[in-house]
């Protein structure tokens, strides 16, 4: 099937049978010029390994998070890697602010024109899992609800804002879920050690 190229193949007995390192669609290894055996191509590691979530109840970035009356946060894990999606928003000001027309209870944004932001993290390894904000973890979804005013919030998103902002934040959860699968598998098949908290 090969010819004498040089070639790999898969000796795990994985069930990913479109690998075509996989010796079960070998058809003819006779004739190979040479081939080296090894185990667990990403390919085959994507397919054996499984992705968890866990929701916890705590804000898991921003100093005022406590304060949010929306806060998400997921722990995403993967054989020993380890991430956390955080969503935070619906921010009620503590006291009145006259000087800057704000009401006590009245919702303030988090950051510039943004009422609810996701952020994503490595574990720190700890006993919670809590993020390590100083490593942040990229991704391409919509992370914020932005506008100018929270007036301007509710009519782009409706009253229940809290709604859009759970969107958000599952989409993004479900984004990172396929990548920390392939960061797994490609460190796993490559010896890469996953975690960087040794």
């Amino acid at each position: 099937m090969f010819g004498s190229d040089d070639i790999t193949w898969c000796g795990s007995q994985c069930e990913f049978k479109e690998c075509f390192r996989n010796q079960a669609n070998m058809k003819n290894r006779v004739g190979l010029h040479s081939f080296a055996e090894f185990k667990g191509t990403p390919d085959c590691i994507l397919t054996n390994v499984e992705v968890t979530t866990r929701e916890r109840g705590w804000a898991g970035h921003f100093i005022c998070g406590k304060d949010c009356l929306f806060r998400r946060n997921t722990l995403i894990t993967c054989g020993d890697l380890k991430w956390v999606v955080s969503t935070v928003g619906n921010l009620p000001c503590p006291i009145d602010m006259p000087a800057l027309d704000i009401k006590k209870g009245q919702v303030q944004e988090i950051g510039a024109n943004r009422w609810y932001e996701t952020m994503a993290f490595e574990s720190a390894y700890d006993e919670y899992d809590d993020a390590d904000v100083s490593k942040q973890i990229s991704f391409e979804s919509d992370w914020g609800i932005w506008g100018e005013t929270w007036k301007e919030v509710e009519e782009r998103y409706g009253k229940a804002v809290d709604n859009a902002a759970n969107d958000m934040h599952e989409r993004i959860v479900e984004e990172l879920k396929v990548k920390i699968k392939e960061a797994y598998a490609n460190a796993k098949a490559s010896g890469v050690v996953q975690r960087t908290d040794n």
